[in-house]
């Protein structure tokens, strides 16, 4: 069995890519999928990076994995290139028993309706509101996130399995008529009560600066590092400069490193780019709080992971965020003034109870839990697309 996975990416391989690396895209996915066949490929944009820059990311190098690149056609200067993507994501499809359709993305779209006319299976993964990506992403967005938020909800409806990574969010948002189930995507292997109580020590100890942090994309207005920056200043302009703000994220750094210029904050923000996964988890134990500030979320990994190292959390109101933090750690998107008063009344923030309340919560994250719940689920589909790839022979036959 031949498996397709398809996202818009972006994956990153060296210059003779030979070698791709993942951000989000792990062996441990290339794993999960391998459920259903021997051979895993995954259909998305690449990006090419040095052999220096390599280091910082996971490679790929689970035994089952291909790669199939497909251009960039969503933006107005390569719009062009959209015939010659879609000729490769429908010739892949056909390529292959299996599909998987990680959404919203463009390449997603197009392989589920090539699969549907195919007659192969489909397991849609939605992860994010397609709604929310658009209109905080600029005025073309707000013009355009209706109509798409239309066309992802009959895509999802129309679904025979869908894997949501909220537990209410996105299923409210866009439900299907086939069968779904609320798996997040995290993997969280090593939990235990010692990494609380670490965290309850540290807070009780606190003294010097207070390190704040974010793991998310740089180069992507709507994750919102802007907000936290411009926090920083409005405090500094009242003499309050007590704070650190770590950024780890893969993307060009220039947008941000203009702000922090213009706002002269350049001692109190430091930009770390990628680090790799198995270093994240030490980054989130250095950390007083874990801030996400997006105005996009579906469920987001890195605060769940940001939750299991006992982190006290402040987020933006919306996506699977009030599903995973109290309501008073929590603010509207783009609202700063709110952010800066909840950062200039940290010490008086009942932190212990944050971590306590985080730390429990991320338990029903754990590996072995999620992976039961998945491998259920997983193994209906599996009956589904068996059912569905030996149907037509059965059918020539009579």
């Amino acid at each position: 069995m031949k498996i397709l996975f398809v996202h818009d990416g972006p994956m990153m391989s060296n210059p003779s890519k030979t070698v791709f690396y993942g951000v989000h895209y792990t062996n441990e996915i290339v794993d999960r999928y391998s459920y259903f066949g021997d051979s895993v490929t995954f259909l998305m944009r690449n990006i090419v990076i040095s052999e220096a820059d390599g280091g910082q990311f996971t490679p790929l190098t689970h035994p089952a994995f291909n790669f199939i690149e497909v251009p960039n056609f969503k933006s107005i200067r390569s719009i062009l290139r959209q015939k010659e993507a879609k000729s490769i994501i429908e010739k892949a499809v056909s390529e292959h028993d299996v599909i998987i359709a990680r959404l919203p993305s463009a390449n997603g779209v197009i392989a589920k309706k090539s699969a549907e006319k195919l007659g192969k299976p489909v397991l849609v993964e939605v992860v994010a509101c397609v709604f929310d990506a658009l209109w905080n992403y600029d005025w073309r967005g707000k013009l355009l996130a209706h109509y798409k938020m239309f066309q992802y909800k009959r895509h999802i409806r129309s679904a025979s399995h869908v894997i949501y990574v909220t537990e209410k969010f996105l299923q409210e948002r866009y439900p299907t008529q086939g069968k779904s189930v609320g798996c997040s995507d995290v993997v969280l292997q090593y939990l235990n009560k010692e990494i609380l109580e670490k965290r309850l020590r540290k807070i009780s100890n606190f003294s010097g600066k207070i390190v704040l942090g974010t793991v998310a994309a740089i180069d992507v207005p709507y994750k919102g590092h802007a907000d936290v920056i411009k926090a920083l200043s409005r405090l500094k302009k009242i003499g309050n400069t007590n704070f650190l703000y770590k950024i780890v994220g893969q993307g060009n750094p220039e947008r941000l490193n203009a702000l922090i210029e213009k706002l002269n904050l350049i001692e109190q923000v430091e930009i770390l780019g990628s680090l790799p996964h198995k270093k994240i988890f030490d980054f989130f134990d250095s950390l007083d709080s874990y801030i996400q500030p997006s105005s996009v979320e579906g469920m987001p990994r890195s605060v769940i992971e940001a939750m299991s190292m006992g982190c006290p959390v402040l987020a933006t109101e919306l996506g699977g965020h009030p599903e995973l933090i109290t309501k008073e750690a929590l603010y509207k998107p783009g609202d700063i003034i709110k952010l800066t008063e909840l950062l200039s009344d940290f010490s008086n923030l009942p932190l212990k109870k944050w971590a306590t309340e985080n730390f429990n919560r991320s338990l029903d994250f754990k590996s072995d839990i999620l992976s039961q719940k998945r491998m259920q689920f997983y193994s209906a589909f599996k009956t589904f697309a068996d059912s569905n790839l030996i149907a037509p022979t059965q059918k020539d036959e009579t």
